[in-house]
């Protein structure tokens, strides 16, 4: 008897790649992602440029024309890059900045008009769902009452959840840039600076939020202002500098460092070991906002988590994509699995 063996060949599929942009009032960040054919990624690039597309913007209502540009050459260089990795989706999302410019609408426009990059400005409430996203697959929320919170350069996004379920969702005009621009007029701050910012501070969070629906004693936060802070309480208790993501810190180590940071000029602020000196004078601005928020909420924990609307944003392709797929069969979807690993 004879056996002939024929041999097939299989050619590898490679694993999907996707891209995801956050345009903020302070910077433009990317993430470049390859999904591992699962519910999780490993990142090939990130990228952030600060180009503070909300410089002045409660002032004037509008984005400057120097920021405006610079934002704009900023995405075409992220998309170029995200292109260059040969990604299959981009996903570019804006918030409080181009929420309220009045030339917001034209600066999509031109996104897509001169480099093809559709740019989708989301709703206060959009961008909390995302950070959420973020936050849900990376810390066990389901076991007590938690605040999530997400602080850019133009708003605090406050998301409730118990039992894993949102409660309620805040957003607050107190993003750092925001509060910088309107209280910080001296440097090292002045203490009627301090006290005028502090007290709008509180203000804001009675009229918008009132009376916190139940104890939160852990308190999850994304954006800069969390991880420059967990930054440099790292350094001060470890005395090296790694990644921030998951970091814990008590509120105490918190507001040693809000005081730290408001004793020091700008200058030395910005050699402070952990924190990216580009942030340095809008820091003490978004640290305070957050003490006033965690003193509100009697949190005793705060955790970071590095990764916020950006990180959402790819968990939320990767879950549209497993669902485009559920129509095929069962094996097939296996099989694609074990592919890719």
């Amino acid at each position: 008897m004879e056996i002939h063996i024929r041999w097939v060949s299989v050619r590898e599929e490679r694993p999907d790649r996707v891209a995801a942009i956050d345009v903020g009032t302070n910077s433009v960040r990317l993430i470049v992602a390859e999904l591992d054919g699962f519910d999780g990624y490993r990142v090939l690039d990130d990228e952030r440029e600060q180009t503070r597309l909300g410089y002045r913007l409660r002032e004037t209502g509008v984005v400057d024309t120097s920021n405006y540009e610079a934002t704009l050459d900023a995405l075409q260089r992220m998309k170029v890059i995200a292109e260059g990795f040969g990604v299959e989706e981009i996903r570019t999302v804006a918030t409080a900045a181009l929420r309220e410019a009045v030339n917001g609408p034209e600066l999509v426009e031109d996104a897509l008009g001169r480099f093809g990059l559709a740019i989708d400005v989301i709703s206060p409430e959009e961008e909390a769902e995302l950070a959420l996203r973020s936050v849900r697959k990376h810390f066990a929320v389901t076991n007590h009452p938690t605040a999530i919170v997400d602080i850019g350069g133009g708003s605090m996004e406050v998301v409730f959840i118990t039992a894993g379920v949102i409660d309620r969702i805040h957003s607050l005009p107190l993003g750092a840039v925001r509060l910088t621009e309107r209280f910080v007029h001296s440097d090292p701050i002045s203490e009627s600076d301090l006290d005028a910012l502090r007290d709008a501070i509180d203000r804001e969070l009675e009229d918008s939020m009132g009376k916190p629906p139940f104890p939160t004693p852990d308190m999850i936060g994304s954006g800069g202002t969390f991880t420059a802070v967990a930054g440099m309480a790292m350094h001060d208790r470890r005395g090296e500098l790694a990644p921030v993501q998951g970091y814990s810190m008590t509120r105490a180590e918190f507001e040693h460092q809000v005081r730290r940071m408001r004793e020091a000029p700008l200058e030395l602020r910005r050699q402070i070991p952990g924190l990216n000196p580009e942030r340095a004078d809008i820091i003490l601005a978004g640290a305070l906002a957050v003490t006033r928020l965690a003193v509100r909420l009697d949190v005793s924990r705060i955790l970071t988590n590095d990764l916020g609307v950006r990180d959402g944003l790819v968990l939320e392709m990767i879950s549209r994509r497993q669902s485009s797929c559920s129509g095929r069969p069962r094996g097939f979807r296996r099989l694609r699995r074990v592919a890719s690993r």
